[in-house]
């Protein structure tokens, strides 16, 4: 095979298409703009979410006090009915402890089983609980 600027090593068969790929479903609105555009209390979430499952509590803090004036905001515009992103930051909260608690235990090795069932159950309670909303 002969290397070329265009081919860089691979096959010429397997070579760059000339344009970008483009997802038809992610690209159905005008200038390639989403047809769904996620709220932006939905990206603060999500971060926050990663934040406090990360351990980054400080930043974790600081996007849920974002994401109450984002929420106050959308609320109010949209007219929003629905379950509020701050109520899912605090259900998300619920859970993270939870799993921390249940790895705690089963880091401990010596508690006793009983517990470490609870703590399980404990968990997949919070996660339903999360996860319904």
């Amino acid at each position: 095979m002969v290397e070329t600027m265009k081919t860089r090593g691979r096959a010429p068969d397997r070579a760059r298409a000339p344009g970008p790929v483009v997802h038809p479903r992610l690209n159905d609105g005008p200038a390639g703009k989403p047809q769904y555009d996620r709220r932006l209390s939905d990206k603060i979430l999500a971060a926050f979410n990663h934040a406090y499952a990360t351990g980054a509590h400080k930043v974790a803090e600081r996007l849920r006090n974002v994401l109450v004036d984002v929420e106050c905001v959308e609320r109010q515009r949209n007219d929003r009915r629905s379950a509020s992103a701050v109520s899912q930051a605090d259900l998300w909260v619920s859970f993270i402890r939870a799993r921390n608690g249940y790895n705690e235990l089963l880091g401990q090795g010596d508690a006793p089983p009983e517990k470490v069932a609870s703590a399980l159950e404990t968990m997949k309670d919070a996660y339903r609980v999360w996860a319904d909303t």
